[in-house]
């Protein structure tokens, strides 16, 4: 077992790979009662054409496995329920579904090892048959058709279809109810013996717990040690061009009262080194606090001007894409849509400004770093969008000049965007 520190951050991480591929990753924490647990895996809704590891052949499957797998997986044949055997055992379980990775969360603070045993036993006894997987059809159906009613679920899947020209982000993560309809139990069975390998998983924990007894809980857990597969997994994945798919749209949407939009920016994003990846992504982040944050010029002056009630803005990497996405509440959308991109181009930026956002950003670690959640949260996205884990993400952080963010500046296509507004549909 490897023993690595999160620097400046006075965590100790213990990793351990195990004969199985599993990657295994333990934060003790000798001033909490409670535990995290997160065990992931690195497959998501955005995988859809893929080698079976099964038969060998390519295969392409409907949208929406992933998630209806992590419906699924909850199903046991022994009839037990993991949500009541949880519920009884004081400790809440949990599980989501995203475009890259299927995640089974619990925490609590009683029986820390028999709740870890018990989900290393459920995710890796997956039973699946006819009935219950059609019955599983019209749940997730109904839940696709619930979100249709949320007004903030209609314009971000419409955004992404404006956004994407092929990207399987144009589709929402539980499918369509005609993709989710052709679900089988025989491709359930196959996605999950793919992607449940333990290879392809990481097991997360933190919290008050020995060390030594997780690594022999794990090593020693049945269900997890009788899966053999261990094969490299080939994912087809799809080139998204540069270019927005539609610039402009709008929608008229019930249950508002104030028009929405979504507005994105697209960028490319070049091959770097995960280090440097990273560090190009935070002062992309640092760019957006600047320019669009809380505290920021503009959002006090757009206030001033009542242009808006609500504002939000981020920014995230997707595969070799920068993503600037901006969200609001106005009765004069494609004035804040404007104002957004004098800020961009115009704005000007300090050093002092960095420096600021540099300190807001760092306490934001300190802080993720007392609570185990949210430090496995970070923690297993950079398992997903690099490989490995930050350790030196302190330093990097600190790092950043102005000139790198101006540099992210620079680099953006800000007339590559793409816009829609939601406007309340007259009574």
């Amino acid at each position: 077992m490897t023993i690595k520190e999160l620097k400046g951050l006075d965590v100790k991480i213990y990793c351990e790979t195990l004969d199985n591929g599993l990657r295994l990753f333990l934060i003790p924490y000798s001033n909490r009662n409670n535990y995290y647990i997160n065990y992931a895996t690195n497959y998501g809704a955005e995988v859809d054409e893929f080698v079976s590891c099964v038969t060998g052949k390519k295969t392409k499957k409907p949208y929406g496995v992933a998630h209806f797998l992590e419906h699924k997986v909850f199903e046991q044949e022994d009839g037990i329920d993991p949500f009541t055997y949880y519920s009884e055992s004081g400790a809440d379980v949990n599980a989501s579904t995203g475009y890259k990775l299927t995640s089974y969360t619990v925490d609590g603070i009683n029986n820390f090892e028999d709740n870890l045993n018990y989900l290393l036993d459920f995710v890796n006894t997956p039973y699946f048959t006819d009935e219950n997987v059609e019955k599983e059809k019209g749940i997730i159906i109904e839940e696709l058709n619930m979100y249709k009613d949320q007004p903030e679920n209609i314009l971000y899947e419409e955004s992404n279809k404006l956004l994407f020209q092929k990207h399987p982000m144009r589709i929402d993560i539980g499918g369509t109810p005609s993709s989710v309809r052709k679900i089988t139990k025989e491709i359930l069975y196959d996605c999950y013996d793919t992607f449940y390998q333990p290879s392809n998983m990481f097991l997360l924990v933190a919290g008050n717990f020995d060390v030594e007894k997780v690594l022999n809980i794990v090593k020693n857990n049945k269900k997890l040690n009788s899966k053999k597969i261990k094969k490299e997994i080939k994912v087809t994945k799809v080139k998204e061009p540069v270019e927005v798919n539609i610039k402009e749209k709008e929608i008229k949407i019930d249950n508002i009262i104030v028009p929405k939009l979504f507005f994105n920016i697209k960028s490319p994003l070049k091959e770097l080194e995960k280090e440097e990846k990273y560090k190009y992504i935070i002062s992309a982040d640092i760019l957006s606090y600047i320019l669009f944050g809380e505290s920021s010029d503009f959002k006090e002056e757009m206030l001033k001007k009542n242009l808006f009630s609500l504002f939000f803005c981020s920014c995230d990497a997707v595969d070799d894409l920068l993503i600037y996405e901006f969200i609001a509440e106005s009765k004069k959308p494609y004035e804040v849509k404007d104002e957004i991109i004098k800020c961009f181009k115009n704005r000007k930026i300090t050093k002092e400004d960095v420096e600021r956002i540099k300190k807001v950003k760092i306490s934001l670690e300190v802080m993720a770093s007392d609570r185990p959640y949210a430090l496995l949260d970070v923690a297993l996205n950079h398992l997903i969008d690099y490989g490995d884990i930050i350790y030196n993400k302190m330093d990097i952080i600190r790092s950043i000049t102005l000139e790198d963010v101006e540099k992210v500046r620079n680099d953006i296509l800000i007339d590559n965007n793409c816009f829609i507004v939601g406007y309340p549909k007259e009574k």
